[in-house]
């Protein structure tokens, strides 16, 4: 995103590249940098003793609209990545979390077109969840349904190749019983 003034003193900017702004009357370096998101691996056991189920919500919104992907979102400006997490899983499903625990963290990118390719980097961090497995889930803010997925059928339309790292990730945790649910 190139920004024609300084957003410390409001000086023209006449110095850029596509990592760091320089204003070249107050100095103020301003670095294009990835912008922090939280993920919820919202997980439950199988009555059958197989693999665990993941909770996935069915996008919304652009980019992605219609694919499945993990339910939370991008943080805001100062948020704790935690109380980002557990907001974004109120806003759209309507729970509260009892369980965090963070497990994978990878860089990816949030494509849009209004936006130069520059300042589409996440920087993507996913948490083990647990829920009240009596509460309703509801499809609110940008999704439209959620439906739980055995790690071993999951569905092929995922959103975001981070999110498809870490379920990568999550399986193989599981195979080697790092993770107890």
């Amino acid at each position: 995103m190139h920004y024609s003034y300084c957003p410390v003193c409001g000086a023209k900017i006449r110095k850029w590249n596509n990592e760091l702004m320089v204003c070249t009357e107050c100095g103020y370096h301003f670095y294009q940098t990835s912008k922090p998101t939280a993920g919820a691996f919202i997980v439950r056991k199988q009555s059958s003793g197989g693999s665990p189920e993941i909770l996935l919500t069915k996008r919304g919104i652009d980019p992605y609209k219609s694919y499945w992907d993990i339910p939370g979102g991008f943080l805001k400006n100062g948020e704790q990545p935690e109380d980002g997490l557990k907001r974004e899983i109120m806003e759209e499903l309507g729970v509260q979390l009892l369980s965090r625990k963070l497990f994978f963290a990878v860089v990816d990118r949030y494509p849009r077109d209004d936006i130069p390719e520059e300042a589409n980097y996440t920087l993507c961090l996913y948490y083990i969840c647990t829920i009240d497995e009596n509460t309703e889930l509801k499809a609110e803010d940008d999704i439209t349904e959620s439906q739980w997925f055995s790690i071993e059928s999951l569905p092929e339309n995922l959103a975001f190749r981070g999110n498809k790292r870490a379920i990568k990730e999550f399986a193989r945790l599981f195979q080697k019983k790092d993770i107890n649910l």
